[in-house]
């Protein structure tokens, strides 16, 4: 199960990264700082950690305000963290769900206060495959996150 949705996100992700590219509304590339907690557990409990993570990413918007995005950087207390997603522009608003290959968690997440210089962001993710023997999950069930992203560049 989740190799075939792992695969159906990545697969769609490709196709609207390569329409993104062909029709080229615009290509934005981010700084993006986040902090939040994550909840970390093991049988029936769990307990929230702190955390934070400092990311580069790419965003890609075509003609049709869908979007196709990924990111990767380091964090604590994961070391190292990344994000896959798609979704779609609502004005000034980008609304996108996808994976977070490690910590693994899908993630709903929102852009809001759109500014010149960036934006802040926040997410809600949870790990539908939560086990403790996985060490793709790190020890995740969910994680609660705010962020800011500086816009590097934009084509």
């Amino acid at each position: 199960m989740k190799k075939t949705t792992l695969t159906i996100l990545i697969a769609l992700s490709l196709l609207l990264s390569g329409n993104s590219e062909a029709q080229g509304k615009s290509r934005n590339s981010f700084i993006e700082w986040n902090f939040g907690l994550a909840y970390l557990g093991g049988g029936d409990i769990s307990f929230p950690v702190p955390g934070t993570s400092v990311l580069w990413g790419r965003t890609h918007i075509n003609d049709n305000n869908f979007i196709f995005e990924y990111e990767a950087g380091f964090a604590l207390p994961s070391i190292v963290t990344g994000k896959l997603g798609i979704g779609r522009r609502f004005n000034k608003t980008d609304v996108i769900v996808g994976v977070r290959p490690f910590p693994f968690n899908l993630y709903l997440q929102s852009s809001f206060a759109n500014k010149q210089k960036g934006y802040w962001i926040s997410s809600v993710e949870f790990n539908p495959l939560y086990n403790t023997e996985t060490p793709l999950s790190f020890g995740s069930t969910a994680i609660l996150n705010f962020g800011y992203r500086w816009r590097l560049g934009r084509r």
